[in-house]
């Protein structure tokens, strides 16, 4: 008996915790909002990237198994950050505002292209221009990619409270980075 109810106050508790988390509204999160015609491959891409804001040498493409090995036949969304010999960035600001005692989940989904060399990225949770929480741990093999997960706990009094969500994403060094999806989440303490 005792071991039914621990059970059942885990499934509640988990329960709970569930509905206690909110997603964030990200436009284009997966970039396939741009629809390209062109068949996956190197040469398929444009610059800029619907819903986000974008430096130099940044874009969208549908990559092949060329690039990512288990991309599917029909080719792969990304975003692609940076090419030799500059960097790129992406950014965007969310219609989401921070909110004192609630904890958020950034995840960015980084890949590095098995034909073109990875140099390293910088991913940041921000409001009013200012860093939340940052990460650039995630180290994927060519050909591969990695989920990347940054965590700011705005505790009760937080500096930027009420101020915009923004995310903010640049490739290191000149090689490219790729994005595959984004997500925030929030959970209030």
């Amino acid at each position: 008996m005792k071991i039914r109810t621990l059970l059942l106050s885990l499934a509640a508790l988990s329960v709970w915790t569930a509905s206690a988390q909110v997603s964030i509204s990200i436009l284009n999160p997966q970039f396939n909002a741009d629809a390209l015609t062109c068949s996956p491959g190197s040469q398929c891409y444009e610059f800029g990237i619907t819903g986000w804001l974008v430096g130099p040498l940044s874009g969208v493409s549908k990559v092949s198994t060329v690039q990512y090995p288990s991309a599917p036949t029909q080719g792969l969304y990304v975003g692609f950050l940076g090419y030799p010999p500059s960097t790129g960035s992406m950014s965007q600001t969310l219609g989401a505002t921070v909110q004192a005692n609630t904890t958020y989940v950034l995840k960015v989904t980084v890949g590095a292209r098995a034909d073109f060399p990875f140099t390293g990225y910088f991913a940041a949770l921000m409001a009013g221009n200012v860093t939340l929480a940052a990460g650039n741990r995630a180290t994927p093999a060519g050909g591969t990619f990695v989920t990347e997960e940054i965590v700011y706990q705005s505790g009760t009094n937080p500096a930027q409270l009420s101020q915009p969500l923004q995310i903010l994403i640049k490739s290191l060094g000149t090689g490219q980075v790729s994005v595959t999806d984004v997500s925030l989440t929030a959970i209030p303490e």
